[in-house]
């Protein structure tokens, strides 16, 4: 098993300013990528730290999901009590910070995984796409997908899904931006994973970044923060 990553924020904005978080271990084949609410407190914060509680700990069913839930929360109300914040921000740090979440786990023959909102995973084998979820139209991309908050009670929203892997199947998880591209080239007939794997196996972030410039310039990608993870098998 191998993984790795690549991302980039918003053209315009400097590295400081990306929300999109990942985590990974392959050891214990746990796997998760947040992409912060822009508009929230901290949602950078907690992104990671939703990322890193994963991969410590992962949830999987609503009744764990409760308990998880208030550990993070409180590690982000530490992390963040106490930081200067302009006056205009102050209602929001109140409400709190949000983001959506996927987390996937990869035992000896199977795997697993959990959603909030519209981060996904795709599935790749012998070429074709297996799998995709939560979000399987590009129609259902929006500007509210749902969120996990930092202040709020935990609730059930979470998708789960789960299925068998075969060696040398491929898994690529996407913050939204990125995951409707591939989605509505798939609808097309363009299979998109084959140029996620040329971009991919150079392990080239420049290149990367200027295939998602290209994106944004030419295919109408939304300027939004970008994360892709691949994890090979």
């Amino acid at each position: 098993m191998y993984w790795r990553t690549f991302y980039v924020q918003k053209s315009g904005n400097s590295t400081d300013e990306y929300e999109d978080a990942f985590a990974a271990s392959a050891k214990l084949g746990r796997f998760a990528i947040a992409d912060g609410a822009t508009e929230s407190a901290f949602a950078s914060e907690w992104a990671r730290l939703l990322v890193e509680r994963f991969v410590e700990e992962p949830f999987r069913h609503k009744t764990q999901f409760a308990n998880w839930l208030p550990d993070v929360q409180k590690r982000w109300l530490k992390a963040v009590n106490g930081k200067k914040l302009p006056w205009y921000a102050e209602s929001k740090f109140e409400q709190g910070a949000f983001a959506t979440f996927l987390g996937l786990v990869l035992t000896k023959t199977r795997w697993r995984a959990v959603a909030v909102g519209d981060s996904c995973l795709f599935q790749i084998r012998d070429g074709k796409l297996v799998t995709g979820f939560p979000v399987t139209r590009s129609d259902d991309f929006n500007n509210a997908p749902k969120l996990i908050g930092s202040r709020s009670p935990p609730k059930e929203l979470q998708s789960q899904a789960d299925g068998k892997w075969q060696s040398k199947d491929h898994f690529y998880l996407m913050t939204d931006a990125l995951a409707q591209w591939f989605i509505r080239n798939n609808e097309k007939g363009k299979r998109p994973w084959r140029e996620v794997e040329r971009i991919s196996a150079g392990k080239d972030k420049k290149a990367f970044v200027e295939w998602i410039d290209s994106l944004r310039t030419k295919e109408g990608l939304r300027n939004d923060d970008v994360t892709l993870m691949i994890i090979g098998l």
